[in-house]
């Protein structure tokens, strides 16, 4: 198997069913970088979210996934996370930016 992409994360998700996902969060927060492992039925890759500009409510920002289209991600100000699929509330979970 090929290796696995490697990103230089900044931050992670915590998700509700446990799982913690890191990512790189580019320097304007336009984009939300992860990096997939592999595995026997994942062949692995980079996932990209970017804010959506225009849908910006109140204290909370929107992204939505170039390789998935109707996958989104609410993230608000207090760090609150929430992943939509198809307009169905898949996942919640808490956004943390490390600190260097």
């Amino acid at each position: 198997m090929p290796p696995a992409p490697s990103i230089n994360s900044n931050g992670a998700i915590k998700w509700a069913n446990g799982v913690t996902e890191e990512m790189h969060i580019s320097a304007s927060g336009s984009t939300l970088t992860f990096a997939a492992p592999q595995s026997l039925f994942n062949p692995g890759g980079i996932t990209i979210f970017s804010r959506i500009d225009s849908a910006r409510n109140g204290n909370c920002e929107h992204y939505y996934s170039e390789q998935a289209v109707k996958t989104r991600m609410q993230i608000c100000d207090n760090g609150e996370v929430t992943l939509i699929v198809e307009g169905q509330v898949i996942n919640v979970g808490a956004l943390a930016r490390y600190m260097y």
